[in-house]
């Protein structure tokens, strides 16, 4: 696991331990992962978020799909789901924990250069998020037109501080 680097007043506001500041951690989810993720997206995420039964297990045992999974001191506080190693299907962050740069690293662990951004969440339009992030507008699809394929433009992870993943992208 790698801890990443977020800015300091973002640690400050997540609290510490004691004295030793907290750590954000990002990660590919495994497979023994299902039901603490199966949870963390049924109760704090159900608004903005559904799974099908037995989708997750799907995903994180098959090839198609890499979930990756945000912890402070062990704590899930997070989750991005990318489909061919390219596409961001997914970054959500527990409602508590936004702002503090969690959805920045998930992102950038991802190594996505798509985003499927859906714009009529109940939490808002997180394309504003996106752009932030390097990501520029693009078609919009779905019944109602209500998701956007954003592509990345410029990458954007030195200049916010977050540490990139070692290796570069994952594989897959």
């Amino acid at each position: 696991m790698e801890a990443v680097r977020v800015g300091r007043a973002a640690l400050e506001c997540a609290g510490s331990r004691g004295d030793r500041p907290v750590a954000l951690t990002v990660r590919p989810a495994e497979a023994g992962d299902a039901v603490p993720l199966g949870f963390f997206v049924d109760t704090a995420l159900r608004r903005d978020y559904f799974l099908r039964r037995g989708q997750l297990d799907e995903m994180l045992r098959g090839t198609r799909h890499r979930v990756w999974e945000a912890e402070i001191d062990g704590v899930l506080v997070g989750l991005a789901i990318t489909t061919r190693g390219t596409r961001l299907v997914n970054a959500l962050v527990h409602p508590a924990y936004r702002g503090l740069g969690i959805g920045r690293a998930l992102v950038e662990h991802s190594g996505a250069v798509e985003a499927r951004v859906k714009c009529d969440m109940h939490t808002g339009d997180p394309r504003g998020f996106y752009r932030r992030l390097g990501f520029e507008p693009g078609p919009r699809t779905g019944r109602r037109g209500q998701i956007e394929l954003m592509r990345r433009g410029r990458p954007c992870a030195a200049a916010a501080g977050v540490a990139a993943p070692r290796g570069g992208r994952p594989p897959g």
